[in-house]
């Protein structure tokens, strides 16, 4: 009988610790492939137009018609203080940070490499929740990313949605990271 108490009692700390048992988070991404999940995209990849400095949804990144050029990314967890993603050329060449450009429809696109997010206590960017990609705007983990219409067949503009209307032509797209090995 002693034993069978003591046998219950170790079960019971085992079942106990293992129910608080803290799962590792998922960490940041080096060199990693950005897809885009939605309605006319299935894993499409991210691909950068050096002309408009904008990002697009591709079925093919490296579609010269379209002037597209695949990239990798460096990718935060939302663990961080760090809420930056930041692109490079294949080459390994910096091509920028990801951001939402209110002033062109809130298209995303990249500028100059940033190097800090966390300003005077506010913490704002983009950011890894497990693979999908958010952006945190100091208050709200968001993923609002958008398909738009383009004139090429097979390319889309990645765009930030601030609302849920939905233009003629445009869906709502996950975005999704891939660590190339």
């Amino acid at each position: 009988m002693h034993f069978r108490n003591i046998l219950s009692v170790l079960l019971l700390q085992v079942g106990l610790a293992s129910a608080f048992h803290q799962h590792a988070k998922r960490g940041s991404e080096t060199n990693a492939t950005l897809y885009a999940y939605g309605t006319n995209a299935s894993a499409w990849p991210i691909a950068y137009d050096t002309a408009d400095g904008l990002l697009y949804i591709a079925e093919d990144s490296s579609n010269t018609a379209a002037n597209l050029t695949p990239l990798t990314w460096d990718l935060a967890s939302i663990t961080g203080e760090c809420w930056i993603a930041n692109a490079s050329y294949v080459n390994g060449t910096a091509a920028g940070s990801m951001y939402i450009m209110e002033q062109d429809e809130y298209a995303v696109g990249l500028l100059p490499k940033a190097q800090a997010a966390y300003i005077n206590g506010t913490v704002s960017g983009f950011a890894l929740f497990a693979s999908q990609l958010v952006y945190n705007n100091d208050t709200l983990l968001e993923a609002q990313f958008w398909a738009r219409e383009t004139d090429v067949d097979g390319v889309y503009g990645l765009t930030w949605s601030v609302s849920d209307d939905s233009p003629n032509g445009d869906f709502p797209v996950v975005v999704k990271a891939s660590e190339d090995s």
